[in-house]
């Protein structure tokens, strides 16, 4: 291990709270660390929806901080970084970033956080690049050895639990943390908890999917209003119909007052394009990854985004 990654494991081990993003990769990246440390889910912070752990003044404890999957951007508290979205700020003196961006094979948050903590089981790091990945994932050394059925099985029922409103993200985190291979969690009773709400997640994608959309010359645009973080999943569906355009899906309901929106398809970085449609914007808007990419925004500041991508919504 070089210098540089045994300061940033330093930094995972000492930081004062975790911060996983709740999608499967960020979950299994904070529950490799709990199973390191051997503490208990009390010092994780799972933030709502809504919520990141940048900006000034930011939803977290004080004290330092391990931010797990939620990008590289400036945070307002020391600790680490671990994350494989573009690199959107250099660290303070006081902070450590492990980035996974631009390598080739991809690699996922869980798979750095297994570099840093080798101890940690390969199962894990499967669960969160396989969430990513697919199949790729399997091909990865952090990732072996790890039971490629039970990991497809778990995977789709621990992203779930963030769809929901007020999704038993916790329940998600515990039983990776729990369990010592995917076969004993999946034989958990918490996951017919996650079972169903992964059931009704499904339901509000193929009500919103019917969406018909409006299309422009290079752009399209889905609208529709869910409860449920459903707006990735249509984008992705709709960019494979509707290529080579890059396709918007926005959700009017999963916020109030806002609209939630994914991007999917088209070439390029779509983060530079959304950047271009709307220079001005403030706050959760065109990050994450080049191919993929969104944000939050007020209606009429979203309206102006549409406009500005060519399409007569």
């Amino acid at each position: 291990m070089t210098a540089e990654l045994a300061t940033a494991r330093r930094a995972l081990l000492a930081a004062d709270w975790i911060v996983p993003h709740t999608d499967a990769d960020g979950l299994a990246s904070g529950a490799a660390l709990l199973r390191v440390r051997r503490h208990g889910v009390a010092e994780v912070v799972l933030l709502d929806r809504g919520q990141t752990p940048f900006g000034d003044d930011p939803p977290l404890p004080m004290g330092s901080a391990a931010v797990l999957d939620w990008g590289v951007r400036p945070l307002a508290r020391p600790g680490v970084v671990v994350d494989h979205h573009a690199l959107e700020a250099e660290p303070r003196a006081d902070q450590v970033v492990v980035s996974g961006y631009a390598e080739e094979p991809a690699v996922s948050t869980a798979v750095l956080v297994r570099r840093l903590v080798p101890e940690t089981p390969a199962w894990l790091a499967a669960i969160g690049a396989f969430a990513d990945l697919g199949d790729a994932a399997f091909a990865l050394p952090e990732c072996s050895p790890a039971p490629r059925t039970a990991i497809r099985t778990l995977v789709p029922l621990v992203n779930a639990a963030r769809r929901a409103p007020a999704g038993p993200v916790a329940d998600a985190l515990a039983l990776l943390v729990e369990h010592d291979e995917p076969g004993s969690a999946l034989r958990d009773p918490r996951i017919a908890v996650l079972a169903r709400v992964r059931a009704a997640a499904q339901a509000a994608f193929r009500a919103a999917v019917r969406t018909a959309p409006v299309v422009g010359a290079d752009a399209a645009l889905i609208r529709f209003a869910s409860a449920y973080q459903v707006h990735p999943l249509v984008a992705t569906a709709w960019s494979r119909r509707l290529a080579p355009r890059v396709v918007v899906a926005a959700n009017d309901g999963y916020l109030p007052g806002r609209v939630n929106f994914a991007v999917r398809g088209g070439h390029g970085d779509l983060r530079g394009l959304l950047r271009g449609a709307l220079p001005e914007a403030r706050g959760e808007f065109a990050h994450g990854h080049d191919r993929a990419t969104g944000g939050s925004l007020a209606p009429a500041e979203f309206d102006e985004l549409v406009r500005g991508l060519g399409i007569a919504a």
